[in-house]
Order: structure tokens, then sequence, then C-alpha cells
């Protein structure tokens, strides 16, 4: 005799689909256009202070920093030493790491760098 055929029922064939959250996510604010900064090593040594321009929000920000107090140091980090992951702090309390993905001169040979950020821009807690 052969063996019979298991019976398939309509139900076991349903598929389960988990809740779907159908709010709209909140917005991004972006982030403010100009603020005093300071970028850092990622060990903590001041490399320079000056003038962020943040575009972007605070998840996916990027920023020129001009007004370089120490635009020398800046510099011989990039291409010295070959620093490309630094810290953005704000004067405003903010701060994240960010790819430091290039120094040039601008107009009136001011030396401006570029950066890219790697995390979200957070209030930074003490130690």
């Amino acid at each position: 005799m052969a063996p019979a055929k298991a019976a398939l029922r309509r139900d076991d064939l349903a598929i389960v689909l988990p809740a779907i959250d159908d709010r709209e996510p909140e917005p991004l604010r972006p982030v403010a256009a100009l603020r005093a900064a300071t970028i850092s090593t990622t060990d903590g040594d001041v490399i320079s202070h000056g003038v962020a321009e943040l575009r972007g929000t605070a998840v996916a920000w990027s920023a020129t920093m001009t007004r370089l107090d120490q635009p020398g140091a800046v510099a011989i980090a990039y291409f010295a030493e070959g620093v490309r992951s630094v810290v953005l702090s704000l004067n405003d309390g903010r701060g994240g790491r960010a790819r430091l993905i290039g120094t040039r001169f601008a107009a009136g040979s001011e030396r401006v760098c570029e950066l890219e950020g790697l995390e979200p821009l957070a209030h930074i807690t003490a130690a």
C-alpha cells in the first residue's frame, strides 16, 4: 500500500506578518549654520579652534572650518601625520567624530578644512 499524502489545510499556509508602524518619522532638524568650534584628535589633543559652517542635519552632517587659529597645525596633522579621524566640538556643547577630508587655501589665503561627520552631533558629557 502506498503511503498516504498529507493533506494540506489552507490555514497551514498562512504567513504571519509583523505589525507595521505607519507613523511618520520625526523630521530631522537642520544643524545651525555657524558655530565656534574646536578640532581635536581622537585622543583629545586640540588641533585648532575656529568657526564651523555646518551643513545637513544633526545625524548626517558636514562642515567647513574657517578662521582657524592654528592653520599650520591642521595642515601638519593632515599632510605630515596623516590624521583623518578627528573630533569636532561645538560651543553649544555638541560634538562628534568626523573625517578630515582635506585642507586648502580659500580667498584671501585663509586655510580652511573640510569635515564629514562619522556620527551624529550629540551633547558631549564630561567623563
